[in-house]
């Protein structure tokens, strides 16, 4: 048969015969994966592993005087049980022929085993495609389509496929134009699969019902859509644990919040850059149990979302934001995602009061922090604590409600912020006022400092920071930024080294405790120093030894590291 690879040029093989010596069998867990398979053989739609016919085919294991791997003396049954734990989502089809080129008998075991053969990727071409699609026979199929990687034809994939509908259990089709979107739509109206379990669909087009309008199937649990209009309502999901939604018009909150009423045993939700999310009020008809979605006179009732661990909301409207926050009760929420810009002080009102619904999940998700890592950003300000993520675009905000709203959010927390270590990652920004970390010194323990900048950005944004931390501030009380960092890292080396980093060092290190009343600063215990110009191939090495030896000299003891590496030079 021919390929549409060179397998001398395939990527390296599972090899299953290394893992069976690393990590031998017992009987416990040969038990155990035999269970596996009589309950693959028995689940609907699937052809199990073919043991009867494999025994007639397959060279009989060897005896025990034999000298051949003891792998050659397991029943074919367990040898696929093997391969297929081994299996990950992204194996190539090459892999698994690749296998049936080991010996006799593997081929056979592995060519016979439909299980194996699940997973069915366009980008594998033509031959590939058509040999697994044969060789699964009838177990569930794993399928996916992406135009940027497929060898094989749109049509003739969905045409493939579409006849066995049926087997479906997962299929994936990403297809950037919308010319092909209507061969797309009309394989996913001819009816709806049974056995479908996950569904991710990025195309473009207008606002379509999939499966003919008929609700899902009954087992489907994820979908994943983006930038396409799906009629959610039509779907009648109830089994659904994962929903994510990118960059798609027409749906609404009221589509999205009856999506969670149905899915009482919904996980995971992620809603992307989604304008069509404005809050508006949802129909009597829709959510009377609610009450007024907007009206801040009616309390929303709660969703009891009993099995609910992950949540990430990015770039949705704060009217939705709150109305979300406000309506849903999650006691097992595990992970909290939050990007927004706040473009007005209202917009900062509403983040606020969508928060103050889940101040118990606030403080359950930072309870077990061990340290906080704050960035200022170009155009954003993130904070991540424990299994809190929370990022801002807050630039058009005055600096007194840009500091009031991370003020609120620092105080109810469930914790004081000041008592953990604190990483603050400072990465193109180009700050307002100096006062802003001023504001950051009094509200974190920072002992580790990152001053980053992009090579290839062109300004030095960063730069004029750095005599900030070479003294104590103006303001009173006098203080040093940040005097209990013992961590540096930075890129802002140039070729010629950089005086204003080596005069921060020297001062920061020779500062005598208690002059004029204040603090010295910790002296720096490691610094980490790179080369922040842009580089080209034949470039010569950056290392500036001289710079790097007085920055060793002021550093007093420290370690010092370019490039990652630890300069150990003698003085």
């Amino acid at each position: 048969m021919r390929y549409d690879f060179d397998l001398n040029q395939a990527s390296t093989p599972l090899d299953v015969r290394s893992a069976f010596y690393r990590y031998p069998l017992t009987s416990a867990s040969i038990r155990g994966m035999s269970e596996t398979t009589q309950q693959g053989k028995d689940a609907p739609g699937s052809s199990g592993c073919q043991a009867t016919n494999l025994e007639a085919r397959v060279p009989p294991p060897l005896n025990a005087h034999d000298y051949d791997p003891p792998i050659h003396r397991l029943p074919p049954e367990i040898l696929v049980e093997i391969v297929r734990h081994y299996i990950q989502r992204d194996t190539t089809l090459r892999d698994l022929v690749r296998l049936t080129h080991v010996c006799q008998r593997w081929s056979i075991i592995v060519q016979d085993a439909p299980v194996l053969w699940t997973t069915i990727n366009a980008a594998d071409g033509p031959s590939a495609f058509h040999k697994a699609m044969q060789t699964a026979k009838d177990a569930l199929l794993d399928l996916t389509f992406d135009d940027t990687t497929a060898k094989v034809s749109l049509e003739i994939f969905l045409k493939s496929v579409g006849e066995r509908i049926g087997q479906w259990r997962t299929l994936v089709v990403k297809q950037r134009g919308p010319a092909e979107w209507d061969l797309i739509i009309e394989a996913l109206q001819k009816g709806t699969p049974p056995n479908l379990e996950a569904l991710d669909l990025s195309g473009g087009g207008n606002m379509v019902s999939l499966f003919g309008g008929n609700p899902a199937p009954p087992r489907l649990k994820e979908i994943s859509l983006s930038s396409i209009s799906i009629n959610l309502a039509s779907l009648q999901l109830g089994g659904l644990r994962s929903l994510a939604i990118f960059y798609t018009t027409g749906i609404s909150a009221t589509d999205i919040l009856n999506v969670i009423r149905g899915s009482p045993i919904i996980e995971s939700i992620g809603l992307y850059y989604l304008e069509s999310l404005t809050g508006v009020l949802p129909s009597h008809e829709a959510f009377s149990h609610l009450g007024a979605f907007d009206n801040p006179s009616i309390q929303l009732a709660s969703l009891q979302l009993a099995s609910f661990i992950h949540l990430t909301l990015d770039n949705i409207a704060m009217p939705f934001f709150k109305s979300l926050l406000s309506a849903i009760a999650a006691p097992r929420l595990d992970t909290l995602e939050i990007s927004c810009e706040l473009e007005n002080v209202s917009d900062a009102q509403l983040f606020l009061e969508g928060l103050r619904c889940q101040l118990p999940t606030l403080a359950r998700l930072t309870t077990d922090a061990q340290d906080i890592k704050f960035r200022l950003l170009a155009y954003a300000y993130q904070i991540v604590i424990g299994r809190l993520d929370v990022r801002l675009r807050m630039h058009e905000l005055p600096v007194n409600s840009l500091e009031e709203t991370w003020d609120w959010v620092y105080n109810h927390l469930g914790r004081p912020l000041k008592d953990l270590p604190a990483h603050l990652d400072v990465n193109e920004w180009e700050p307002a006022v100096p006062s802003l970390l001023e504001w950051l010194t009094h509200r974190l323990a920072v002992t580790k400092l990152s001053l980053y900048h992009d090579p290839y950005y062109g300004r030095r944004v960063l730069d004029p920071i750095i005599p900030l931390f070479s003294r104590p501030t103006t303001s009173t009380p006098a203080t040093w930024l940040f005097p209990q960092v013992e961590i540096l890292e930075t890129n802002l080396v140039q070729s010629n080294g950089n005086d204003g980093l080596v005069e921060m060092i020297k001062n920061r290190h020779s500062a005598e405790d208690g002059r004029y009343g204040i603090a010295a600063p910790k002296p720096f215990r490691e610094i980490w120093l790179a080369f922040g110009d842009p580089l080209s191939p034949d470039s010569p090495d950056p290392m500036n030894v001289e710079f790097l030896k007085e920055v060793q000299t002021v550093a007093n003891g420290a370690d010092v590291y370019w490039e990652e590496k630890k300069m150990a030079w003698s003085r």
